[in-house]
């Protein structure tokens, strides 16, 4: 998961071009921004960003890994909200014993069963 928090914290860096606005968005010092983006270019055995006093501008590396991080991370976002969805929506098999009162609890039933098309629902009449 560290290479995860990096892809985010480079990103962030590319977004603002600046480790100090970056850090205040992601909540952390800029310091551990700084050493972030350091753990990464050195797993990854580049440069990604020109530094100087004034500025940060990508390098032609940080280019390429910023193009491919933001797909990374909007797919990663995508599954997330996919899955919590997912999590969200009631499926299964329901199992229901009543007596059997069809005119008042058949429309209750239909629209049931309309909302949560993934319950299958059991029911027994007696």
């Amino acid at each position: 998961m560290d290479s995860l928090s990096g892809f985010v914290v480079f990103n962030r860096v590319a977004e603002t071009r600046s480790f100090v606005a970056a850090s205040q968005s992601l909540g952390i010092s800029a310091s551990a921004v700084g050493k972030r983006v350091a753990r990464l270019e050195g797993r990854l055995g580049v440069r990604l960003f020109h530094r100087s006093t004034r500025s940060i501008t990508l390098t032609a590396e940080g280019t390429m890994f910023l193009e491919r991080s933001r797909r990374i991370l909007a797919e990663i976002e995508a599954t997330e909200q996919e899955l919590s969805q997912a999590s969200e929506t009631p499926r299964g098999r329901l199992r229901v014993s009543m007596p059997q009162v069809t005119r008042l609890v058949m429309p209750a039933l239909a629209e049931f069963m309309a909302l949560y098309p993934q319950v299958e629902l059991d029911l027994d009449f007696s």
